[in-house]
């Protein structure tokens, strides 16, 4: 949804005439339906440079295609729920009293800077990469481009990026936020209905479905992949949280990632695959192969078997030589 244009005008107007106070901001977020509002290279030194009564967290990210920044697509949902969930629980914001020289708590505004629209920011602050997130703290100074030394940045790690960011944020401003997750109503609606004809489905084909699960070849085939998942790292990236792929800007596509301790979900997919591909073909080779009575069949069934382990087994080595520098086995190298 789009800030109306009535709001985006009035809003551009006052940020061009004079540096925004709280009350500005806090009618501005609350004539909006969005609450994330936008920074850009016609506001920044109004919002930013100056005397500062409230908290700003301002997201620095960008949603072209050109640039085509997968992380930035990935942090802006989880951002946009701690922004609107800020002003759920403090639509009116907060009421601050003056009492004495105490520290009084103050209002928190959400931004997003689009890298199109505020070229000269980017290159003011110095960035190479995004997406970043910075905090600019509440201050008395009227020093010219001083949010630039007083910004603090966060970093991005491995987790629940939504869990990550209200932490930091709560720690920098002191203030407690809890999280609304809205609720997507089109994944409800296909679980209604999968949990719908599924129960249908077991009804209607209850005998065929009972003779299934008590088969002890369902169970195997369960097993075995339940085994290979694990072996080859699912558990690592649900804790970890590690991204299925890397894309970058240059267009290459990154599958595996070097050393032991990361790794991406695309590459669990990958190792499970080829060693459950190698375990059937090592069964085949030794349980059905011996049963075939033609000795030219049998000849070539285990020449076409065996080079088959031998190409996949070589190709699972030039894996771990990327995944291990120095690791020196290969037969055919495929990297």
């Amino acid at each position: 949804m789009k800030i109306s244009i009535v709001i985006l005008l009035t809003f551009l107007y006052s940020i061009v005439t004079c540096g925004l106070t709280n009350e500005q901001l806090l009618k501005t977020v609350k004539q909006s339906k969005r609450k994330l509002l936008p920074l850009n290279d016609e506001n920044f030194e109004n919002i930013l440079n100056g005397k500062r009564d409230y908290h700003i967290i301002a997201f620095l990210t960008s949603e072209s295609s050109q640039i085509n920044c997968v992380l930035c697509r990935e942090i802006a949902p989880e951002f946009e729920i701690i922004a609107d969930s800020w002003f759920k629980d403090h639509p009116d914001g907060i009421e601050t009293k003056e009492e004495g020289k105490k520290s009084q708590p103050k209002n928190i505004y959400f931004f997003k800077s689009e890298f199109t629209e505020s070229k000269k920011l980017f290159s003011m602050l110095q960035l190479n990469n995004i997406p970043k997130i910075f905090y600019f703290n509440p201050t008395d100074s009227k020093a010219a481009n001083n949010f630039i030394r007083e910004k603090q940045e966060y970093q991005f790690f491995q987790g629940d990026h939504k869990s990550l960011m209200l932490n930091w944020i709560q720690d920098l401003t002191g203030q407690k936020i809890n999280l609304h997750i809205p609720i997507n109503q089109t994944k409800l609606v296909v679980h209604i209905l999968v949990g719908f004809f599924t129960m249908f489905f077991i009804k209607r084909y209850r005998k065929y479905f009972f003779i299934a699960l008590s088969s002890k070849i369902t169970w195997s085939i369960i097993s075995l992949i339940v085994v290979l998942l694990f072996t080859t790292g699912y558990m690592f990236n649900k804790i970890r949280g590690s991204p299925y792929l890397i894309e970058h800007p240059d267009g290459r596509t990154e599958y595996f990632l070097p050393g032991q301790q990361s790794q991406l979900g695309i590459e669990t997919q990958i190792m499970s695959f080829l060693y459950g591909i190698l375990s059937i073909l090592v069964v085949v080779l030794i349980k059905r192969a011996p049963e075939i009575k033609n000795q030219s069949v049998n000849l070539v069934a285990v020449v076409v078997v065996s080079s088959l382990i031998f190409i996949l087994f070589s190709l699972l080595l030039s894996i771990f030589g990327l995944k291990g520098i120095g690791f020196p086995y290969r037969f055919i190298s495929f990297f």
